[in-house]
């Protein structure tokens, strides 16, 4: 067994790499071989990589998220396999190089910080705690499988509009297929996130944690990439704590932007897109302290 997971350890790397190449070759040259093949070379790896991380199971008898090299390799097995199911659902492969590169980038740095023994914790050894994180990583990398597909979106709309035609965004399908694949990440989120919540939820959890941010509330200019998925997440916060919070659950939605004393005019301006002078800091790290806050207390959604 350690000899199979030193070997896996070093090819899977090189299976993304040579994966991400394909579907680079098919989008920026039309390479049809390359089009043709890079999807099957795609499931031949997420098949690799699945017999890797059950061989990791088997051999620590444990869940393997227990050293950071663990955890970035579970990352990236979620990254790819969610975008194997998104192009499914969108029928197009046009976006895969950089999906795939995302997962390349994480096996890369899961296999050069290897840990030859990790340690024995006991709450690995919950499988119920094995599914839990395993759901909960493949919701978080169908909504930044879905935010990047947004940016696309965005992107290309405005150079249609725009009347520019890169030789980058040109090669891009249809805003609709861009908008269909979009859906499809943001839908394999939502529904593995709760899924995530009702089986904590059932195993006598107390405390269900979200991570979201303060785009998912109101507009703003440059922000639309994000808000709508982190939208999503808050909506899925507030249906959960008034389901589960009669049975004693308290569901908590953390912004992980705006953190108090970090905001700029200048940081501000860039993603608005407006003159620094017109941005009032303190006013908006008041509106940011003043918000809703999703803590459920006896079924109730309160405020913090």
């Amino acid at each position: 067994m350690p000899l199979f997971l030193d070997t896996a350890n070093l090819l899977l790397p090189l299976l993304y790499l040579s994966t991400a190449a394909f579907y680079t070759f098919a989008f920026f040259y039309g390479h049809k071989p390359s089009l043709t093949l890079a999807p099957l070379l795609l499931r031949g790896t997420l098949a690799a990589h699945l017999a890797y991380l059950a061989g990791l199971v088997v051999h620590f008898r444990q869940f393997p998220a227990a050293t950071v090299s663990q955890a970035l390799t579970i990352v990236a097995f979620a990254v790819a396999a969610v975008y194997a199911v998104v192009e499914w659902h969108g029928r197009e492969r046009a976006t895969g190089f950089c999906m795939v590169a995302m997962a390349f980038l994480f096996q890369l740095l899961s296999s050069v910080f290897v840990r030859p023994n990790p340690p024995d914790r006991a709450i690995f050894h919950d499988p119920l705690f094995g599914l839990h994180v395993s759901l909960a990583l493949l919701g978080y990398s169908a909504f930044v499988i879905a935010a990047t597909y947004a940016f696309l979106f965005l992107q290309l709309y405005r150079d249609l509009k725009g009347g520019r035609f890169s030789s980058f965004f040109g090669k891009l399908p249809p805003l609709a297929t861009l908008e269909r694949m979009m859906l499809g990440a943001l839908t394999t989120g939502v529904t593995t996130s709760f899924i995530t919540a009702r089986a904590a939820a059932r195993h006598g959890a107390s405390v269900i944690l979200h991570l979201t941010s303060g785009s998912s509330r109101g507009t703003q200019p440059g922000m639309g990439n994000t808000g709508p998925t982190d939208a999503a997440v808050e909506a899925l916060h507030r249906y959960l704590a008034a389901e589960l919070g009669p049975h004693g659950v308290r569901v908590v939605g953390i912004h992980t932007a705006g953190v108090h004393g970090t905001l700029s005019p200048e940081k501000v301006a860039k993603v608005a897109g407006v003159d620094p002078s017109m941005i009032d800091v303190d006013a908006i790290d008041a509106g940011i302290r003043r918000r809703e806050g999703l803590i459920v207390l006896s079924g109730e959604i309160g405020t913090e």
